[in-house]
């Protein structure tokens, strides 16, 4: 049985909210996404920023630092994943961070972040963690 067709990407229907405190990480992020065909997207600067965007969008999956100024990318995916922000429980979110200290981590896990990328992070690297949050087996050819 052929399983590379079972589930398919359609990367132009994604909306991505990334969200970083940092410009220059927002629009790299927006790049990679862009190579790997995911054209829109939103950014939020701040995790309060984020919350409006997800109460106002409909967003398929977040990218998010973990060191922001007013509140961090764990609390955030916390109030994400609680159900506070809307109808997103099942949300995909996908940590983007220089944060690599192992509670950081197993934080992550226990809240039910999805993905973790250690930047800078390439294309590639994203394209395979967005298509394991979405549950999909990245077709190899």
């Amino acid at each position: 049985m052929n399983e590379t067709n079972s589930k398919q990407i359609n990367w132009d229907s994604i909306t991505c909210l990334v969200v970083d405190d940092d410009k220059f990480s927002r629009t790299f992020v927006k790049t990679a996404l862009y190579q790997i065909g995911v054209k829109n997207t939103k950014e939020a600067a701040t995790t309060s920023e984020a919350i409006e965007v997800l109460r106002n969008y409909k967003i398929d999956v977040v990218l998010m630092d973990q060191q922001m100024p007013d509140q961090n990318g764990l609390e955030l995916a916390r109030k994400i994943k609680s159900g506070e922000i809307g109808d997103n429980k099942n949300l995909p979110v996908i940590m983007v961070t220089v944060d690599t200290k192992e509670n950081t981590v197993m934080e992550a896990k226990t809240i039910g972040i999805h993905e973790y990328l250690v930047k800078p992070i390439s294309p590639l690297a994203l394209k395979k963690r967005l298509c394991t949050a979405f549950g999909i087996k990245e077709n190899k050819s």
